[in-house]
């Protein structure tokens, strides 16, 4: 038993050793995201990273599970062959799963959320994540610095098997039979530490029970992200109210053919790469960096608190044009879901006799686009290989901003009218270069990406200047709006509602009364229908969100992070985890009076907007996982 001990106090070591090291990264990922938690205690802050310790037990166990084989009885693991390349192989699976928290440290201040498994997606359908990678390590240096500096001391320190006190020993039936006990045992704290003692595994939803619903990106790691997510493909169908009396908490069937005759304007929607609200100084009251933008605003109906229904770029596209919000782990066109039949302003509109097209500037087939925009029955994707001319491309995403704006203007001349055409924007993203003719005169700002954002405000203004002597532009209905906030410069964009902050206006040049602000909750799932609320499209349809225009709605925006699912309506925000609420809060009055439960209330009045919450959020839970699940997100699908 001398041998087998010596291997099980080196497992027992290396265990420790890993802690220590996960531990060590997530004080890292702590460092680059002060900002983020400026909200939190330090006592919150200890009680998450002790927490976090339970979710790094599980992300070892599940990424080193192979060396349990070298705890079998047997004296094969007795050779040095066989212990020299399990230390290579334990270093690189450990290095890599220690590199994915390092990478997170920084690419959270993007996405506000650990990785998950939509990251592989994302890398399988998009080239450009290739190419970028020497850019990110150029102005990411530190991150692979620190975690080289960390792998060196890890190789170095890691425990090994001391041959030198290896002495031989005879494999009899009683040797056989302890270490098949103790391996047994060891079987059994590998199970416990890999899914735990309830019911169901622990899952990522379960980080915000063991702390503040804040801290849980600290509370997680981004190993145990990922491998949740691979294993949580599918939707749970939640029965919260029975069918029949679903209806009278959600419905997303809409009709608006009463209202008035269908008018077949243009439809033009803007999508402005990582517009933040807070970067407006129309709409934040701040400096401001988009006076282009805030030119339109102001001839326009502005929804006064709208905000993104996810952070990232190709969870956008669906919320926006078909209003489908991405309510799960993977965005939903990367999803098991992403052939379902669904309805969308392109299908929906081309059925009516519009030409339909979609305009980006990157490499075709970036983000899924245009495998997305097919589903969606776009009858043109125009890309960088359609503009065909690489002499404006900016060397890393696609073609600058203003040349492709204005090659887009030129583009919608050549279409017939009535036409439904959507433009998603690029040259605001990382790494937020402009060409070097404007570098001197576009002024810089505290954050990188703002000197971007000036740049693409600029190719806007000149989008409009050309638009307007266009002679469809009077008879067009723009829709402006972003796929995602971005990093947040004053405190209030980083809370957990305002880090979806996103601008979102309705303009059309001939409607003098399509003007001012609505004082309302609005959402990305809302410009599908409130569109066609406004053309008085003449059928009914099928759509996640409500018409902003509809004064009788319930308005409202949901969101989906690190598993727990987020409600804002009006100045309330509640936060559910698919259980039970575990946040119910007005940001506006007192962020820090956080109720778990409507008993906890002593104003009746909030305890009916507790309740009310409640209701409609478990209500559109409950619909969205049902038509995915049965792929009935179409009406046209159930006739």
């Amino acid at each position: 038993m001398h041998n087998y001990l010596l291997h099980l106090s080196l497992w027992l070591k290396r265990f420790v050793w890993l802690l220590l090291l996960y531990t060590v990264s997530r004080l890292f990922f702590f460092l680059l995201n002060t900002e983020y938690f400026s909200q939190v205690s330090i006592a919150e802050l200890l009680k998450s990273s002790f927490a976090g310790i339970r979710f790094d037990i599980a992300s070892i166990v599940f990424t080193n599970v192979i060396f349990i084989l070298l705890l079998l009885p047997g004296e094969y693991k007795n050779r040095v062959n066989i212990q020299k390349t399990g230390n290579v192989l334990f270093f690189i699976i450990n290095a890599l799963a220690l590199m994915s928290n390092f990478v997170d440290a920084r690419f959270f201040d993007f996405i506000n959320k650990r990785s998950t498994s939509a990251i592989f997606t994302l890398m399988g359908t998009n080239r450009d994540v290739w190419t970028m990678i020497p850019r990110f390590l150029k102005d990411y240096w530190y991150v692979a610095v620190s975690w080289i500096v960390l792998m060196v001391i890890f190789w170095r320190r890691t425990p090994r098997l001391p041959f030198d006190k290896l002495i031989k020993e005879k494999m009899s039936m009683k040797t056989w039979f302890h270490q098949s006990l103790i391996f047994m045992a060891i079987l059994g704290v590998m199970f416990w530490g890999a899914r735990g003692t309830k019911l169901k595994p622990i899952t990522i939803i379960d980080a915000a029970t063991y702390a503040d619903f804040r801290t849980v990106p600290l509370v997680l790691n981004t190993p145990f992200s990922i491998i949740k997510t691979i294993e949580n493909e599918n939707l749970v169908h939640y029965q919260y109210f029975p069918e029949d009396k679903l209806i009278r908490y959600y419905n997303p069937v809409h009709d608006y053919s009463g209202k008035h005759t269908f008018r077949k304007l243009n439809v033009v929607v803007i999508i402005l790469e990582s517009f933040s609200s807070e970067y407006s100084g129309f709409l934040s009251g701040g400096e401001g960096y988009t006076p282009y933008l805030d030119s339109v605003l102001r001839e326009s109906l502005v929804i006064t608190h709208a905000y993104a229904n996810g952070t990232q770029s190709y969870e956008a596209l669906p919320a926006i044009i078909a209003g489908m919000p991405s309510l799960m782990d993977r965005p939903y066109s990367g999803s098991n879901y992403s052939d379902n039949v669904i309805e969308s302003l392109p299908f929906l509109l081309g059925k009516e006799g519009y030409h339909t097209s979609f305009f980006h500037g990157g490499n075709n087939g970036t983000m899924g686009f245009s495998n997305f925009t097919r589903m969606a029955g776009v009858d043109h994707y125009y890309g960088r290989d359609e503009y065909n001319n690489d002499a404006d491309f900016d060397g890393h995403w696609g073609i600058w901003d203003e040349p492709f704006l204005r090659s887009f203007a030129g583009q919608l001349n050549r279409y017939s009218q009535p036409f439904l055409t959507v433009i998603f924007t690029l040259s605001s993203h990382h790494p937020y270069n402009i060409p070097d003719s404007y570098k001197e005169s576009l002024k810089e700002g505290s954050l990188p990406i703002l000197k971007s954002i000036r740049y693409t405000d600029y190719a806007l203004g000149k989008f409009f200047a050309s638009a307007r002597l266009m002679p469809w532009f009077n008879n067009t209905l723009f829709v402006l709006t972003a796929d995602h906030a971005a990093q947040a410069i004053e405190r209030i964009y980083n809370t957990s509602a305002g880090m979806f902050a996103i601008p979102l206006a309705f303009y059309c040049p001939s409607d003098s009364t399509l003007k001012g602000f609505r004082a309302i909750t609005g959402q990305q799932i809302d410009i599908m229908p409130t569109v066609l609320d406004y053309l008085g499209y003449p059928k009914p349809f099928f759509g996640f969100g409500e018409s902003l225009l509809d004064t009788n709605a319930q308005h409202r925006a949901i969101s989906f992070v690190n598993g727990i699912y987020q409600l804002v309506e009006g100045v309330y925000v509640m936060q559910f985890d698919g259980k039970q609420v575990i946040a119910f809060f007005c940001p506006e009055q007192n962020e820090d009076q956080i109720y778990e439960s409507i008993g906890e209330i002593p104003d009746p009045a909030k305890r009916k907007v507790f309740s009310s919450m409640e209701a409609t959020l478990k209500a559109f839970i409950q619909a969205y996982n049902h038509c995915l699940i049965n792929n009935s997100a179409s009406l046209m699908h159930n006739k």
